[in-house]
């Protein structure tokens, strides 16, 4: 029996389920750090901002990383390093549509909330990529697999 399979498939949900626990991560740091802001009266008042900024990027690039792995399945370990690579890269551009899509919708007199937006936007996107990966590709991937 080949048991490549089923650990190149439990590799891919690994992958998918990091994406979505990184996912929720950026959503999370991202919302507490409009929360500092809010608390706080405005941007830059909050010691809060910088870490919660730096630890939000950093999970949603951990995260379009894991959906490009997970994407790139039982593929070869230098497949999975350039899917996690192109990952990231259509990743932020995607977040930078978000973003602009944000300060597209979000009125100027909203005043930080649209300089936030994007963020949150990103975060959303981000979020629902990888859940919607997970759901249509991941799960299925770690049922056992029988040859016949």
């Amino acid at each position: 029996m080949d048991t490549t399979d089923g650990v190149d498939s439990l590799e891919s949900v690994n992958a998918s389920r990091l994406a979505v626990v990184a996912a929720i991560a950026a959503a999370v740091a991202w919302g507490l750090k409009a929360l500092a802001i809010g608390l706080a009266g405005g941007l830059d008042k909050s010691p809060l901002e910088s870490p919660l900024f730096v630890l939000g990027l950093i999970s949603i690039v951990v995260a379009f990383a894991a959906l490009g792995v997970g994407v790139a399945g039982g593929r070869s370990t230098a497949v999975k390093v350039v899917a996690g690579l192109a990952g990231v890269l259509v990743g932020l551009a995607l977040s930078g549509l978000a973003s602009a899509l944000a300060a597209a919708v979000i009125p100027d007199s909203a005043g930080w909330v649209q300089a936030e937006a994007g963020l949150w936007f990103s975060a959303l996107l981000a979020l629902g990529l990888t859940v919607f990966w997970y759901r249509t590709h991941g799960a299925d991937a770690a049922l056992p697999r029988h040859s016949h």
